[in-house]
């Protein structure tokens, strides 16, 4: 299986023979090998070599090379196909879905991996003379391996997720996303292990500083565990890259396939707030007072990414109906890939509830009060009424749906705060600022207010309720004769790329 996926992949060996040509991987290589030796050479002669820094900058040019350029190389390569529409070809050639994936996560970056393999001797060798040691090398290394698949896993769901003609942009954006987590590695010791543990940065920390008293910042914890941070880094980065590789797959084996199911999707969700709360517990430097606002804000956001990536377009929901009803059912499975993304939202706002109850128990030295219970019960309910809204709209305007969505979340999420922002400064009534920003999730959450809370639970029972009604009026639309005369071609047209 390893050998069809990897050795035998024709993706990966068209990209080693594209861009490791002889002549050209010689060079490089050479050329990162002379001024590695003269580094090293002129960290000798001048008596540097016993201390980390060389170690930090042959580990630094590796982490760049890998994050940044072997990222934004992995992004192109997939957006270069999918705007090309090679990758349908990908699709419909007899190679399993498993193995396309690999070919372009693999084979995108292979320059780049060249690169930090040239120079892992050098690195290895500024371990052993400094006080790195084997085992502060052998930590890093193992961790960068994995942060550099999980952001390679990341770049092909941003090449994948954007459309055609328009990808060039999410080079940018990932760079943003891996310098944000990196930036965040200091943020682990204070309870919030998210993003700062989906970098390299905290393993890197703990070897460089490995001789360092221990007591001298508060370890990272891992559900109360004092485990080794390179440890706890892998714990965090794994999961994530499982879940991307199974969201990329699906894509690779569609173009118009779910990236994840929707049971996949509250997996992910359930897996994001239990590894956020692996720095919680037990840990001697915690605040409710920003604990509690930072993990719902964390979970909302992943949230509405899930639900964007659940919620079925009106023609997939109205094959799914049509197929339901041809079947004899009184509605659509709701946990189906084509049905209404109900369930699986309510499920997704209950988990940021239980999130906040699981603190209660675990950490009842935070004294979570009725406050907190508001900014969690806020985050449930925006998460509740943007998963239903979502829904509704794409019944309702089909073609438009993403954009009329747009505009709701124009109105109900950015005017208020500037609106607020124009109360509060020039006509100097903050306590009417303060409640007109509390319609904005991006306050309201934090603010923990009755008006936030209020607000954001009654949109949510409205969408509901448009929703469902929705749903029944598409439901009822499907006429017997309609059921009868659809073709079983065009049920299963989702399995063909080219439709």
């Amino acid at each position: 299986m390893l050998k069809q996926v990897l050795l035998d992949n024709p993706l990966l060996v068209r990209h080693v023979r594209s861009n490791l040509r002889p002549p050209r991987a010689g060079y490089l290589a050479g050329i990162i090998v002379s001024l590695s030796s003269l580094l090293m050479f002129a960290g000798y002669k001048a008596g540097g070599l016993g201390s980390s820094g060389f170690f930090c900058f042959f580990f630094g040019v590796q982490a760049l090379a890998l994050h940044f350029a072997g990222t934004s190389q992995v992004a192109s390569s997939i957006s270069a196909s999918n705007d090309s529409g090679i990758l349908d070809f990908h699709r419909i050639a007899p190679l399993s879905p498993t193995a396309t994936t690999l070919g372009f996560m693999f084979g995108g970056a292979v320059r780049e991996h060249l690169v930090a393999l040239v120079l892992l001797p050098f690195t290895l060798a500024c371990s052993l003379l400094s006080d790195v040691g084997i085992v502060g090398f052998l930590t890093s290394t193992i961790v960068l391996i994995s942060t550099t698949l999980l952001f390679h896993a990341l770049s092909l769901t941003a090449g994948l997720v954007a459309r055609k003609g328009k990808t060039r942009n999410v080079n940018s954006v990932l760079s943003i996303l891996v310098f944000g987590a990196g930036a965040c590695t200091g943020m682990t010791t204070v309870g919030i292990p998210i993003p700062g543990m989906l970098s390299v940065g905290p393993a890197f920390m703990e070897a460089v500083n490995g001789a360092a008293p221990r007591n001298a910042i508060p370890a990272a914890t891992f559900f109360g565990i004092q485990l080794p941070v390179f440890l706890q880094s892998l714990c965090y980065q794994i999961p994530l890259t499982l879940f991307l590789v199974v969201a990329t797959t699906r894509r690779m084996e569609s173009a118009t396939a779910m990236f994840f199911s929707k049971s996949t999707a509250v997996a992910f969700l359930a897996t994001i707030a239990a590894l956020s709360l692996g720095g919680v517990i037990k840990h001697p430097l915690l605040d409710a007072v920003w604990l509690v606002p930072m993990l719902a804000y964390v979970e909302f956001i992943i949230a509405a990414l899930m639900i964007l990536a659940i919620t079925p377009t009106h023609g997939r929901y109205q094959g799914g109906a049509r197929r339901a009803k041809r079947r004899g059912m009184g509605r659509v499975p709701l946990w189906q890939d084509d049905s209404s993304n109900r369930a699986a939202v309510v499920v997704m706002a209950s988990l940021l509830l239980a999130t906040v109850q699981v603190i209660q128990t675990l950490v009842p030295a935070l004294n979570i009060d009725a406050r907190f219970w508001r900014v969690a019960g806020t985050a449930a309910s925006v998460v509740a009424y943007f998963g239903f809204a979502t829904q509704y709209y794409s019944l309702k305007y089909q073609n438009r749906g993403k954009l009329v969505l747009m505009m709701f979340l124009f109105l109900f999420w950015m005017l208020p705060l500037f609106v607020a922002l124009l109360l509060g400064t020039i006509l100097q009534q903050e306590d009417f600022a303060f409640h007109v920003a509390c319609i904005s999730p991006f306050f309201g959450i934090g603010a923990g207010s009755w008006g936030a809370f209020i607000f954001a639970a009654s949109m949510a029972a409205i969408f509901f309720a448009l929703l469902t009604m929705k749903e029944r009026e598409v439901w009822d639309a499907l006429s017997i004769r309609e059921i009868v005369k659809a073709d079983e071609l065009a049920d299963d047209a989702s399995d063909n790329p080219f439709q």
